[in-house]
Formats: C-alpha cells, structure tokens, sequence
C-alpha cells in the first residue's frame, strides 16, 4: 500500500477567483425540510391531516410534521407552513415564535435570505400536550 503526500493547503495562486469555482444551489426540498423540522422545535405546535380534495384523510391528532411548502428564487427563500396548535394556545405569540425560529435555522443551515414566511393554523387541538 502506498502513501501519497498532500500538502495541507494549496497556495492561493492555483485557486481560481471565489466567483468562478462553481455555486452551490439549494433545492426547494431541502428548504422545506429544514422549516418542517425548525416547527416542531417550537412548543405547542403539532402537524396537520392530510387533505384529499378538501376532505381529511386520517384522524386530527396533530402527530406527525406541518406542512410545509418552500420557493428558492436566488438567494432568497419563500415558506408557507401549514401547522395545527394545542387548544387553548395563544395563536399570535406561537405563530410569531414560529415564523421567528423558521428563519433562523433556515438562515443559519442554508444560508438564505427568508423573504417572508407564510403561516396558516389549520387546527386547534383539543388535549395536546408538548
């Protein structure tokens, strides 16, 4: 078996300008993904039923994730969530909190910009405890 030795670091003059290495894209999923999960860190929140048509599939439990959609324009991201709350929440100040944390790990994982993140509360659930 052989070794091969690699310096440590390349000298700054092999390396191409920032601008021309490549560029890194970030799909709508994975932004999608990282919201969905930043929701469920927040208390009181719970996710939605699926919905065929305009009926509910399932029972209303709030167990599983919201529902989360996301646009990536740029550098510049655009959510809409979907969310069930426990009963009696206070609606504002979760949501607020909500759409709060959702741009912060957003920002922080991915690096965009959060234009403006979208909250609907599909349900209040009666005895849901987090």
């Amino acid at each position: 078996m052989s070794t091969l030795a690699v310096p440590a670091t390349l000298p700054a003059a092999t390396l191409p300008a920032a601008g021309q290495r490549g560029r890194t894209t970030i799909a709508d999923r994975v932004v999608a993904r990282v919201a969905a999960r930043a929701v469920t860190e927040v208390e009181l929140t719970g996710g939605v039923t699926r919905q065929l048509m305009g009926i509910t599939i399932g029972r209303r439990t709030g167990a599983g994730s919201a529902h989360v959609d996301a646009r990536v324009d740029g550098h510049l991201a655009m959510i809409e969530v979907r969310l069930s709350l426990a009963y009696p929440a206070p609606v504002r100040a979760v949501t607020r909190e909500v759409r709060s944390h959702v741009i912060e790990r957003v920002t922080t994982l991915t690096g965009l910009e959060v234009r403006h993140v979208d909250i609907e509360v599909a349900d209040l659930l009666r005895g849901r405890k987090r």
